[in-house]
């Protein structure tokens, strides 16, 4: 985040193109993985990690922003959630089990707490139910 802040203060208008990409590239992950278990989310969640380097152009932000751009993805300002949520709770899951780095699970743990996903329980057990997992506007 530090990192993020520092670019912005000095004007770095790459960043608005890095978190449109990394918006894009959630919107593409979610739509591919609308229906997968918890498990496999976790399992893609690693294999995704090195994208985020790449669209964020340094180690240190890719993974300092793949879990807060899952999180934004999902959620919106004005509505909240909306249908999203279970996919957002299964994502708090997938990120911890995942074998992404410490650095990316530290950063899902914040977001969670910043998105007020800490204060309800976390589902258990396989998913399920109709869900939209794309921002709605």
């Amino acid at each position: 985040m530090h990192e993020l802040l520092e670019r912005l203060g000095r004007g770095d208008t790459a960043i608005t193109d890095m978190c449109a990409r990394a918006d894009q590239a959630w919107s593409a992950f979610f739509s591919e993985l609308a229906s997968a278990d918890v498990g496999t989310l976790s399992a893609r969640l690693g294999i995704f990690q090195p994208r985020f380097i790449e669209l964020f152009d340094s180690p240190s932000l890719g993974e300092t922003m793949m879990a807060w751009t899952a999180f934004a993805n999902l959620y919106d300002t004005h509505t909240g959630w909306g249908a999203n949520e279970q996919r957002a709770r299964e994502l708090i899951v997938a990120f911890a089990n995942s074998n992404c780095s410490a650095e990316v699970k530290s950063e899902a743990r914040s977001a969670v707490i910043s998105y007020e996903l800490d204060r309800h329980p976390i589902p258990s057990g396989p998913s399920g139910g109709d869900r939209d997992n794309r921002k709605r506007r």
